[in-house]
């Protein structure tokens, strides 16, 4: 019996009298099954910067720093770090800008792009819309807060959104992303959160001299220190005006409420303030106080000002569940796992709402292993899967893990070929809490 055959695609082909020519599409193809779309990381103990937005210290200018990646099927290079002014935003309302990596696959197009585009003023702002033109594939790296009226955009302006799921991390086949320089600005539920409860803040405020039965305001001040050595734990407030004892002061570092007591202690001479933990160079520290010019009957001003001091404690309440941070845990490791080598011990950390997953392991040969259980508060929303290379001998085969979300257990439910016990597997990657 003859065969029966039926074409698929495949390919490549060498070319006989130019019969066999491929598009762009398909010499990209081969990446789709290897590697995903989005940011190269770089090598374990590297800090992350590839295409990173961070502020230029210069007015009302960001930088966007060199790096690579695979976007829309297609390799993708910054060579330098690229200076972009941020127009000014001459509303009443705040703005919110984005920063995006475009690929223009159209015939007139073909390149790609760095592109900044701004946002819709307004009271509640929303980052504008990207990939609505077709065969414009557009992924959003980084997003800006432009107040009314700012002067300058700090690194606390900036949401960096590389490795969250408008622009994921490429680790290759044998390499693992760094977080260290994420922590800072990996907030996205958090900043949504902030938003909202800001413009409430600032609504109430506004009407607040309204409803008072005397004459009276509420005067906001506000300052910004920028650590310049790591260790720093004493911070200057620099309002001169602020009295420890009648006004209302609220502390944010690196974006993040922090809390009386628990985080940071006031100077009885209202100068500055001690944090329980020591900060790095160049992160950021920003005061609000609130002070109240009484005319008249102070009764119901202090009641006010109760009220304040009820909201900003609320505040800080929610703000610190949002962003606990457990720190690195080691794993107990099961099914004859162990760490692969001395620096490369897994560990996890719960950090917002999200957990994080570090190392690599060795001694691992059979689906079906189950190599260690989370701690139930690390416990992913439903089951999640990631896939890693077993890398011995300079090959590697493709394994897929599986963490479960009824018990925490991570186990390797798939892989290509046969793991030797000394491959090393790399664990690096992130989930929603359930």
């Amino acid at each position: 019996m003859a065969d029966q055959t039926f074409n698929v695609n495949c390919g490549f082909f060498d070319s006989i009298n130019k019969d066999r020519l491929y598009s762009a599409d398909e010499m990209n193809r081969p990446y789709k099954r290897i590697i995903s779309n989005g940011v190269f990381a770089t090598s374990k103990g590297t800090p992350s910067t590839d295409l990173q937005t961070v502020s230029a210290s210069d007015g009302l200018k960001i930088i966007v720093k060199k790096g690579e990646g695979l976007f829309a099927d297609k390799w993708f290079e910054n060579p330098v770090d690229l200076y972009i002014d941020v127009p000014a935003n001459s509303d009443v309302s705040p703005r919110r800008d984005s920063v995006i990596v475009q690929v223009d696959k159209r015939q007139n197009g073909r390149s790609g792009n760095i592109v900044y585009r701004t946002g819709t003023p307004s009271t509640n702002p929303q980052p504008p819309a990207i990939g609505t033109v077709t065969n414009v594939i557009e992924y959003r790296i980084a997003n800006i807060y432009v107040a009314a009226g700012a002067r300058n955009i700090n690194n606390d302006a900036i949401v960096d959104l590389r490795g969250s799921s408008e622009c994921s991390w490429i680790t290759s086949l044998i390499q693992q992303v760094d977080t260290s320089t994420l922590y800072a600005q990996w907030q996205a539920a958090y900043q949504k959160f902030y938003d909202e409860e800001t413009v409430a803040f600032e609504t109430w405020l506004a009407g607040l001299t309204q409803e008072l039965t005397v004459s009276t305001s509420v005067v906001k001040y506000e300052s910004h220190y920028t650590t310049t050595t790591d260790g720093e734990t004493v911070i200057p407030i620099n309002i001169a005006s602020f009295n420890k004892s009648k006004d209302v002061l609220m502390v944010r570092v690196n974006n993040l409420f922090a809390t009386e007591g628990s985080d940071y202690t006031i100077a009885s001479d209202s100068s500055k303030i001690t944090l329980t933990k020591d900060l790095q160079s160049g992160q950021h520290v920003d005061f609000i106080v609130l002070q109240s010019v009484i005319v008249g009957d102070t009764a119901a001003v202090i009641s006010s000002l109760s009220e304040i001091n009820a909201l900003v404690s609320a505040l800080n309440t929610t703000v610190a569940s949002d962003t606990n941070d457990t720190g690195w845990i080691n794993f107990t490791l099961e099914g004859g796992a162990t760490a692969f080598d001395s620096s490369s011990t897994p560990a996890c950390r719960k950090y917002g709402n999200r957990t994080h997953l570090r190392g690599s392991i060795k001694g691992v040969t059979a689906t079906g292993t189950t190599i260690c259980t989370l701690p139930a508060s690390m416990k992913p929303a439903m089951d999640y899967q990631f896939t890693t290379a077993a890398i011995s001998s300079g090959a590697a085969n493709i394994c897929v893990f599986e963490v479960s979300a009824s018990n925490g257990t991570i186990k390797l439910i798939a892989k290509s070929g046969t793991i030797s016990n000394t491959a090393e597997l790399p664990i690096a990657t992130s989930f929603i809490v359930g």
